[in-house]
């Protein structure tokens, strides 16, 4: 076994409080139940968050370089992660993972020769579970199906925010509160409203008869315009308008408190909270990957880069050119002063924009300076004037 692989008794992972225990704890007097990520995703705020964050991740380039920033892998790990799975598919549930449970798992499938990882798989939370403290065998074990696997075999990803489905769970119920609410307003063929017995009419009040009544007139409004609920009874309705009966405003202030949960800045999700009226699309993504994407990047190129995935002096990290870059005259300036400045080459910069390299009889030609008159004595020259 390498000695660069996690192999010290020590060498330990944090145990995590299994789902099913979070129904009892208490945060402040208030049950902190967790929310199913099934649930979570049906609220638009939510999907959306996650895939601005997992979507915009998985697909940026990431790379091995060495300490000179040379990008020179010494494994093909990160090339190809998963043989059968895409790496936008892999990457984009690590990710994903990280924002809804805090933690995400990888096992590794095949060694090199070199004794580290060239292949492995995202394996789904819900099959990983970790037995608390120690056990007569030694220290605390992690099982994938039930089954035991080996610590050098596995990759464990930690994000550095609390993880959404728990500390967010009251803002997403809210929001999956309102949207029930309002669909049932939607549906129901007037606004809200309740029926009485006429004026001067003495009706028998039995409840089992009051809920038959209600459920012919249901019945008969689905299949008419119109329902008729007897010449005992008659209809009123709150004066409610359809903007109060969609819950306009609660419904933005839940999808305000889902887009703060997850550090996502409301106007993505539609909830205008600013007068901001022009923002350039690159100061817009700079900021993105600024107070949103960077803890969950970090933590992902740091754990590549420990020593039982990368060898010493080697590291992972994320390419962003492509992400952040400008507009066509932005870049096409900024390559002429680097050009200029001899910051950058010329296949360089054809390499940063995609480009194949320039064939011989295309490449630039070096300036040739035109020849200056020799000087002689008495003002004159060795030119023909």
């Amino acid at each position: 076994m390498s000695i660069f692989r996690r192999n010290r008794p020590d060498a330990q992972f944090t145990v995590d409080i299994p789902p099913e225990m979070m129904e009892g704890m208490t945060m402040g007097g208030t049950i902190a139940a967790r929310i199913s990520r099934r649930e979570a995703l049906q609220v638009p705020a939510v999907l959306r968050s996650r895939n601005l964050i997992a979507g915009t991740l998985s697909r940026l380039p990431i790379h091995v370089r060495d300490k000179e920033h040379r990008v020179n892998p010494p494994t093909n790990f990160l090339d190809q992660i998963d043989p059968d799975v895409p790496n936008i598919v892999t990457f984009s549930w690590t990710f994903e993972d990280l924002l809804f449970e805090g933690l995400s798992w990888w096992r590794i499938t095949d060694f090199g020769w070199h004794d580290y990882p060239t292949y492995a798989q995202h394996i789904d939370s819900s099959r990983v579970s970790v037995s608390p403290g120690l056990t007569v065998n030694g220290p605390a074990r992690v099982y994938i199906d039930g089954y035991p696997v080996p610590d050098d075999e596995l990759i464990r990803f930690d994000s550095p925010n609390p993880p959404l489905l728990v500390h967010a769970a009251s803002a997403i119920r809210t929001c999956l509160e309102l949207d029930r609410a309002a669909s049932r307003y939607s549906n129901s063929p007037v606004p809200l409203g309740y029926f009485t017995p006429r004026e001067g009419l003495r009706v028998k009040e039995d409840p089992v008869a009051v809920e038959e009544m209600l459920s012919r007139w249901e019945e008969a409004r689905r299949r008419h315009a119109w329902a008729y609920i007897g010449s005992a009874w008659e209809g009123k309705q709150f004066q409610f308008n359809a903007e109060q009966i969609q819950l306009a405003d609660q419904r933005q202030h839940a999808v305000l408190e889902i887009a703060r949960a997850a550090g996502i800045d409301p106007e993505d999700l539609g909830v205008s909270t600013t007068s901001r009226t022009y923002q350039n699309s690159e100061q817009r993504r700079q900021d993105l990957v600024d107070f949103t994407l960077a803890p969950y990047m970090v933590a992902l190129e740091e754990r590549l880069s420990m020593r039982d995935v990368l060898p010493r002096g080697y590291e992972a990290k994320f390419n962003l050119d492509g992400f952040l870059r400008g507009d066509t005259l932005g870049r096409f300036q900024a390559h002429k002063i680097a050009l200029d400045a001899g910051f950058e080459t010329l296949p360089e910069v054809r390499e940063l924009e995609d480009l194949p390299p320039l064939p011989p009889s295309a490449r630039p030609k070096p300036a040739v300076l035109a020849p200056t008159p020799t000087m002689v004595p008495n003002g004159g020259s060795n030119g023909n004037g």
